[in-house]
């Protein structure tokens, strides 16, 4: 049951970033850490004003330790319920298997400052409460850069308590498309029992 769910995951995801249109868009990122190589992107496609559809993808590689390798790979599809507020619906696969997700999303943006607040449930062999905040701020650094700054926060909580955490902050310098900096990537793992950090430079280019 559990490989027919991962397969049908997998088609899903295979189908839906082969969605090619006027509104779409493609960032990918990479971090070269102290601890790991991470690659990261986003493709969003925008169906209509109201309907969109994205995948997240991440691939955390540790140097010395395949056992600490991570990964994560998410479509959504997301509905504009009013101009800040949307619901969305996901599937994908994260350490350890597969996994869906229904949740309301707040949105807040500007020229200089974008903030993402989003709360649902998640199943991945049990039901827990997922949070996310997604703060991006560009202010004005010279005649031709901006500044870099972008902040991720997920926590997932379930009956037991603390089961997953994510933190990411990247500070950098933006020019055009273009942004590099520095880079600082936080895991928790069962009640930050397990952590794992990961330091360094980043490169992001928006297409």
């Amino acid at each position: 049951m559990k490989r027919s769910t991962s397969l049908f995951t997998l088609f899903y995801l295979s189908v839906s970033t082969l969605v090619i249109g006027q509104e779409l868009s493609f960032a990918p990122d990479v971090v070269f850490g102290n601890r790991s190589l991470t690659y990261k992107h986003l493709i969003k496609y925008s169906i209509n004003p109201k309907l969109s559809v994205d995948n997240l993808t991440l691939f955390d590689t540790e140097y010395g330790n395949d056992l600490n390798n991570l990964y994560f790979i998410r479509n959504t599809i997301s509905y504009a319920l009013t101009k800040n507020i949307r619901a969305n619906t996901a599937i994908g696969i994260k350490n350890p298997g597969a996994f869906g997700t229904v949740s309301m999303s707040f949105s807040s943006r500007s020229p200089r400052f974008s903030f993402t607040y989003s709360a649902g449930s998640t199943y991945q062999d049990e039901f827990s409460f997922e949070q996310s905040i997604v703060a991006i701020y560009l202010p004005s650094f010279g005649k031709n850069h901006q500044g870099y700054i972008n902040l991720l926060a997920t926590a997932n909580i379930n009956a037991n308590g603390y089961a997953r955490g994510l933190q990411q902050l990247k500070i950098g310098i933006r020019k055009e498309q273009l942004a590099t900096g520095f880079a600082i990537n936080l895991d928790q793992f069962n009640k930050a029992r397990k952590t794992l950090t990961n330091t360094g430079i980043f490169l992001k280019y928006n297409f």
